[in-house]
């Protein structure tokens, strides 16, 4: 799971208190569908500014209510839905996108994950995992539902929490590269040959990232460029 806040409970506590203040659009494909979840958020304490079926309603209801997150369908949106984000990322709205499925595609799914969604939800998600969602993206993180985890597994795609992400953003170029060839099994002997370097800079290359991801050994490298090498 990503972005859980460090002080979990107190974090919590704080969200709580200012749910009124994070104002939301529910935009659902079925009228039953969005003015349940519209009630559910309400009960929770959620400040509902509108209900949406249809996309140009949505797209007006953004512009005129300005909400500050909008729960958006994928079946509903399709491909006029992320016309509709590109479009408030370009004129600078601070909205901010979740994506709900319950019918993926994975084209769909991985359009939605270039185009800056914050959110990512699937229809096996709890109410509690909605919640946590919000609470995420209000605090200007990126979630991604188990459900939605799930998902991706069965596309055979694996993510990174954004601690890892992070982690990676400490290492220069050259050591991404040295980390890449690690996972792929090559030796520092190989690995020196394949850059031009000496054997000697390729074993410190792996010495200072194993610090720089705060790794106990070395030995530990292999492992953990083969969960990141498509991140590299």
């Amino acid at each position: 799971m990503m972005d859980r806040p460090a002080n979990g409970q107190e974090a919590t506590k704080n969200f709580a208190l200012r749910r009124r203040d994070f104002s939301i659009l529910v935009a659902q494909s079925e009228v039953f569908n969005c003015e349940v979840l519209s009630q559910l958020l309400k009960d929770q304490g959620y400040n509902v500014v509108g209900r949406a079926v249809e996309m140009d309603d949505t797209l007006q209801q953004i512009r005129v209510k300005r909400p500050n997150c909008v729960i958006l369908e994928s079946e509903m949106s399709g491909r006029r839905g992320f016309d509709i984000v590109q479009e408030m990322q370009q004129s600078n709205q601070q909205t901010k996108f979740i994506l709900y499925t319950s019918r993926p595609d994975f084209r769909m799914v991985a359009k939605a994950m270039q185009m800056g969604f914050f959110g990512f939800l699937y229809a096996s998600d709890g109410l509690e995992e909605l919640y946590r969602c919000f609470q995420t993206v209000s605090n200007g993180g990126c979630y991604y539902s188990s459900g939605f985890m799930g998902l991706l597994k069965n596309y055979g795609v694996e993510m990174i929490t954004d601690s890892t992400r992070d982690e990676l953003k400490r290492l220069t170029d050259r050591e991404r590269e040295v980390l890449k060839m690690v996972a792929n099994g090559h030796t520092s002997d190989e690995i020196a040959d394949r850059l031009g370097i000496s054997y000697r800079t390729a074993v410190n290359h792996k010495a200072h990232i194993t610090k720089k991801l705060e790794l106990s050994s070395c030995r530990q490298l292999p492992r953990y460029g083969i969960a990141v090498k498509n991140y590299l």
